[in-house]
């Protein structure tokens, strides 16, 4: 359990936080926690390259916090770390895109008396929690349907229903979200998108896009098509379960002047 919800978690950022790639997420942090007061709660270590932070400073950080969780904020060129790096053992590890959701969600749990993801479970793994969809019809567009599926399973088991549709047919009706699934978003993808984002903006629901490993240009790029969110694959179960769940819906269009 954790004690003191009412106040903000005391956090510690170290590394590189001035870094492009964490603006968002440092922003947030700085936002919603007490940067730099007291004994953390969480250590916020930011590397925009493997090694920027190296191992004696993970020994002396661990010696002054010993207490505290430990989240790795990793930027676009730590992508690869954990095949051929030696990404730090035993700590929460979040790219650049996927931090923001993720700490929103964890500062849920810690408001509601759980312990949120930084507090490892005693063999070294922690434990994530979906949110409800209830309500929720969600338009998946993927043109794999073991992908639709695998989406579809995460949908359904928060409560909400999934409609699948490839990702070149735009012929969904009364959806309240959108998922789009591509790879690397090719000027053919970026079309495709396009013409989703327009379509559920019609219907004033806000989409969610899956890229592999999104660069900042892919992530801007899918942004500037319409989707509201913007998700690297692998994700998180909990972490696309929250997108849906705090997707805005798309503001109607303006109707022209005749």
């Amino acid at each position: 359990m954790v004690h003191g919800l009412a106040q903000k978690p005391n956090v510690w950022l170290v590394g590189d936080v001035e870094h492009v790639d964490f603006t968002e997420a440092v922003a947030l942090v700085r936002a919603t926690a007490n940067v730099g007061s007291g004994l953390p709660e969480v250590v916020l270590v930011a590397q925009s390259r493997p090694g920027v932070v190296g191992r004696q400073e993970w020994m002396r950080l661990r010696r002054n916090a010993p207490l505290a969780g430990f989240v790795s904020l990793v930027g676009s060129w730590c992508e690869g770390e954990t095949r051929t790096g030696q990404p730090a053992a035993g700590i929460e590890r979040k790219l650049w895109y996927e931090f923001p959701l993720w700490w929103r969600r964890q500062l849920d749990v810690r408001s509601s008396g759980r312990c949120p993801e930084w507090v490892n479970s005693a063999d070294g793994r922690s434990v994530a929690r979906t949110g409800s969809l209830a309500g929720q019809r969600v338009a998946i567009a993927a043109d794999a349907w073991d992908t639709a599926a695998a989406i579809s399973d995460v949908v359904v088991d928060a409560g909400g229903k999934a409609i699948w549709t490839a990702r070149g047919d735009v012929s969904v009706e009364d959806c309240t979200v959108g998922i789009w699934d591509g790879a690397q978003l090719s000027e053919r993808e970026a079309a495709q998108l396009t013409m989703f984002c327009g379509e559920l903006k019609r219907q004033h629901a806000a989409v969610i896009a899956l890229l592999d490993f999104p660069r900042r240009d892919r992530h801007e790029a899918a942004r500037a098509t319409g989707a509201e969110t913007v998700l690297g694959k692998p994700y998180a179960n909990a972490d696309l379960v929250e997108a849906i769940r705090l997707s805005r819906v798309a503001p109607p269009q303006a109707t022209e002047a005749a």
